[in-house]
């Protein structure tokens, strides 16, 4: 088993309507959690922060501070992605889309996981990343374009 999340998904919408649900401020509150962000995503530059703002659990406050690290809009977004759960250093998250005849290829990558603790993180994450991402709300948020 490596030590990095990879997911692939085919969706039967347009690179615009996938990159939409990824960077639009309150399409990524409908299909994944609150944020700070004061525009959307994509308008974004390498260097900017925001922090997204999940439920605090026994270990964790529940916040993942993220920086944008790498923008081609619409075809990728790079960010890194940590807190709490991380502590030393963040992990990395890529998305990766690719505009086919019917529909587009949306990848995920999300690299950057050590010892024990990123053995559970890594575990934890992907099955929060696959039902994100198979989930009626993220399909619903690609439609609010």
């Amino acid at each position: 088993m490596g030590s990095n999340i990879h997911i692939e998904k085919h969706y039967n919408h347009s690179m615009k309507k996938v990159w939409f649900a990824l960077t639009n401020r309150a399409a990524l509150e409908k299909w994944f959690t609150k944020h700070n962000l004061h525009s959307n995503m994509d308008e974004l530059e390498p260097g900017d922060t925001f922090t997204f703002i999940s439920t605090p659990k026994r270990s964790w406050d529940g916040m993942m501070h993220c920086e944008i690290k790498e923008i081609n809009r619409p075809h990728k977004l790079v960010y890194t992605f940590g807190g709490d759960a991380f502590k030393k250093k963040p992990s990395v998250v890529t998305w990766t889309l690719i505009e086919e005849e019917a529909g587009t290829t949306l990848k995920l990558d999300h690299s950057g996981f050590e010892g024990l603790q990123g053995f559970f993180l890594r575990f934890l994450l992907k099955s929060g990343w696959k039902k994100a991402l198979n989930s009626n709300e993220f399909i619903e948020a690609m439609t609010m374009s």
